[in-house]
């Protein structure tokens, strides 16, 4: 099961549910013994991954009946007893009379080299998309977080306009309310003046015209 048969998943991270893209094929029915730590793993996810491995395995199987012959007859029979063993231990010798527990497990070693190897590249593949998946997403919380940092000191440099506008505003309905006062004894002195124009031309005219009237009616032409 050499690593380069399962390709990459494709490095177009995107923040959204992806399947699992290791090449599976039909999901494997053996009875596997599934670790603790699998809890929480979506059943779909954790049967495609299982089946990868057993195809894997099955495509590295060597000539003659081996370790994964053994492998496969012991669990088909869904138990693990001595006595499953010894079965299909005597079954592997009818098939190859030089097999021995030392080969079988010599050849279970390669096999489980094998696995750890394309477990090994499987955790690198899946921690570099976990890391660009976790750049992305600090991509995406530092811009909306310096976006709302900028709305966040606008709206403090909006509100102390406002406040300045609205500390102008009283400031200025104050002197306009003083206004009339601050006006009134010139516009009265004024108003005087023009009153007391009024008086002193009609004072002026009666006077003129009185005389006037006087030179009409008293002084005789010659």
């Amino acid at each position: 099961m050499k690593s380069e048969d399962y390709p990459e998943e494709s490095t177009n991270i995107k923040p959204a549910a992806e399947s699992f893209s290791f090449p599976v094929n039909a999901p494997n029915t053996s009875t596997v013994n599934i670790p603790s730590h699998s809890a929480g793993i979506e059943q779909r996810i954790l049967d495609e991954v299982l089946s990868v491995y057993e195809s894997g395995l099955e495509s590295i199987n060597m000539p003659g009946y081996d370790f994964y012959e053994f492998y496969k007859s012991v669990a088909a029979t869904g138990q693990v007893t001595e006595q499953s063993y010894n079965m299909a231990f005597m079954m592997a010798k009818t098939l190859d009379k030089t097999l021995t527990p030392q080969k079988l497990t010599g050849d279970a070693e390669f096999y489980i080299s094998k696995i750890n190897e394309v477990h090994s590249q499987y955790v690198a593949q899946g921690q570099k998309k976990l890391n660009a998946l976790q750049e992305q997403k600090s991509s995406e919380k530092n811009k909306l977080t310096n976006e709302i940092d900028a709305a966040t000191v606008r709206i403090s440099q909006l509100r102390n306009e406002l406040q300045q506008l609205e500390s102008d505003i009283n400031q200025k309905r104050g002197s306009l309310s003083k206004i009339d006062e601050a006006y009134f004894p010139e516009e009265k002195s004024v108003r005087d003046k023009m009153v007391a124009n009024d008086v002193a031309r009609q004072a002026s005219v009666t006077k003129l015209t009185t005389i006037k009237e006087g030179i009409l009616k008293f002084i005789k032409t010659i």
